[in-house]
């Protein structure tokens, strides 16, 4: 079986970015930084998504933003360079750079929508026969054929009489019952040409979450992997630094909208309540009050969002701003950069008590940003809650500092394009 693979996207569009810097310069060096610079920020705004990949139109807009934003980086860090070093800044040159997104923008969109038409040509899905029943897996296994280039469902397998008949075109075989498998491990480990995998490691690896239903059916797996979640070291130095820099950054900018509100609707600045984190455990959250204070209804704080939004609360609520004051929660260690987002008391019983394995997101501090908010929408129905804790789930068994910087990225994008959770 063929599988597709981006690396070969990646690496064909740093080689022309770095040759077009290259051209236009002549310096080796600020090819080599430049396309580095260029090759992460496609990555942050998903340029190289397959659903990005497969429509022009949008390729040319995300790779436009994705350019402008790393060149304009590229310049910052360019001038602090021969500031640094030099003691001055007169070698830095703003026309080079925009010349470079206008050009980089038409050949990074032409070469990856080709190139990816050419490499979706040549993935070759591979037949799998999978242990367990149809009736109880079709939904499931429909999803990960329509959202997967590499894997068909072909055939069920529920007895030895089964696997006998098994097809000459299968190349794997599934595993999505494991008692079931229990009883014909014996018959499989004659099969030597057959590949044997778990239905969980190509779930998670197509749909990028973890579905209920699959928890359910490997509860012995996911209980004990759950159970071993600890908070990291390297995670913890990643939010005690970003958050220090962010606040110093940002401290200006903070000062502005505080103003903004005190002008605007008075006291308090800030909005706090009560909110659940790691182990269940309440905390006061805050954040830049966005609504006026009258029309508030305790029993339903969402109430008549729309008509208490503030001017002022409608921007930064637009742009993520009003969370800026959290990143104090981060710096004193009662939130993380990246998790699951903490829900209000209310929401969090009512979920907990209707939404089974909805404690497991709770092994991690909650986040500023996180797999979830990223990825879904805004949750209102009991419903979306469930698919919602399916990502954080996801992130909660397979988070790492490289996932952790990567979601940090991704929510530049998430933010400019109004995605994700609120």
């Amino acid at each position: 079986m063929k599988r597709y693979s981006s690396f070969s996207l990646y690496l064909s569009n740093y080689i022309a970015l770095a040759l077009i810097y290259l051209i236009l310069t002549r310096s080796l060096a600020g090819s080599i930084l430049t396309a580095i610079t260029a090759c992460i920020s496609l990555f942050s705004f998903r340029v190289f998504d397959k659903e990005n990949l497969s429509d022009f139109n949008q390729l040319i807009v995300r790779s436009f933003i994705a350019l402008l934003f790393a060149n304009i980086v590229n310049y910052v860090i360019a001038r602090l360079i021969y500031l640094s070093f030099f003691g001055g800044v007169g070698r830095v040159r703003l026309a080079p750079l925009s010349v470079h997104t206008i050009v980089s923008t038409f050949a990074v969109s032409l070469l990856s929508y080709y190139l990816f038409k050419f490499l979706k040509k040549r993935v070759r899905p591979g037949n799998c026969a999978v242990i367990g029943r149809k009736d109880e897996l079709d939904e499931l296994l429909r999803e990960i054929e329509q959202k997967s280039d590499e894997y068909r469902f072909v055939q069920f397998i529920e007895s030895e009489e089964d696997l006998k008949k098994i097809r000459d075109d299968v190349t794997g075989v599934v595993v999505a019952d494991y008692s079931m498998y229990e009883s014909l491990r014996s018959r499989l480990s004659t099969m030597n040409n057959l590949e044997i995998v778990f239905l969980p490691h190509i779930a998670e690896s197509v749909l990028k979450r973890i579905p209920l239903a699959l928890v359910d059916r490997f509860r012995a797996y996911y209980e004990t992997s759950f159970n071993r979640v600890v908070e990291s070291a390297p995670k913890r130095i990643l939010d005690a630094v970003f958050a220090t820099v962010a606040l110093i950054v940002t401290s200006p900018v903070m000062l502005i909208i505080a103003v903004m509100i005190l002008l605007e609707d008075g006291r308090p600045v800030i909005y706090r309540q009560k909110r659940v984190g790691r182990d269940s455990k309440e905390f006061e959250f805050i954040k830049f009050r966005s609504l006026k204070q009258e029309g508030f209804d305790p029993s339903d704080p969402n109430r008549n969002i729309e008509q208490r939004m503030l001017k002022i609360g409608r921007f930064i609520r637009k742009y993520r701003l009003d969370e800026l004051p959290q990143l104090w929660l981060v710096l004193k260690g009662t939130m993380s950069l990246v998790g699951p987002r903490p829900e209000m008391v209310e929401y969090h019983l009512q979920c907990a008590n209707k939404i089974p394995y909805y404690l497991y997101r709770l092994k991690l501090k909650p986040g500023l940003t996180g797999w979830a908010q990223i990825n879904y929408r805004h949750t209102t129905t009991l419903e979306e809650y469930r698919t919602k804790l399916e990502y954080d789930l996801y992130y909660v068994k397979n988070r790492t500092i490289f996932m952790d910087l990567m979601i940090i990225l991704q929510t530049i994008e998430a933010v400019i394009w109004r995605r994700g959770a609120r």
